[in-house]
């Protein structure tokens, strides 16, 4: 079987064990209350607890925010939300740590005005390189690019123990 058609087979299992299941627990319960109206609800009633269960035991959790600088790339719009990437329609802000939004927020907002920044911030005890640039289509900024690079751990300085600018 071909690698491409690898998460197709896995859907098309996926739904004939669902429904397979669905099968069985309906027939069981309804036999085993009898065909009535109250055991035709008590069938429902189960399949639809456990699938319930289902969904929230291999549902996952939504997608947290990245870590500063993570080696990312994405896309957004002139609403600053993801247009592709790793959570499309949600704030590029909302994608990296609150203490660090502000300055993010102030350059996408350039790159959204055709300006290029690079800059650096510190995070938990690392350094992060961002890279935020326009997107020209047609001569019309409607997209920006953010990408950001690995953090970098940097040593705790105090201003004392910083060389000295002439």
């Amino acid at each position: 079987m071909p690698v491409d058609d690898m998460p197709t087979a896995k859907r098309v299992v996926s739904a004939l064990l669902l429904a397979g299941g669905i099968g069985l627990v309906f027939t069981g319960l309804s036999a085993a209350l009898g065909f009535t109206i109250l055991g035709v609800v008590a069938s429902i009633a189960a399949i639809a607890a456990l699938l319930y269960a289902g969904a929230v035991w291999f549902g996952g959790a939504a997608a947290a925010p990245l870590p500063a600088g993570a080696q990312t790339l994405i896309l957004f719009d002139r609403a600053l939300r993801v247009a592709a990437g790793r959570a499309p329609g949600v704030s590029i802000l909302a994608q990296f740590p609150e203490r660090i939004r502000p300055d993010i927020e102030v350059r996408c907002r350039a790159a959204l005005s055709g300006e290029h920044s690079h800059f650096q911030c510190e995070h938990a005890g690392a350094r992060f390189s961002f890279d935020i640039a326009p997107v020209p289509i047609n001569g019309l900024v409607m997209y920006g690019v953010l990408i950001s690079g690995s953090g970098v751990p940097v040593a705790h300085m105090s201003v004392a123990s910083q060389p000295a600018v002439v």
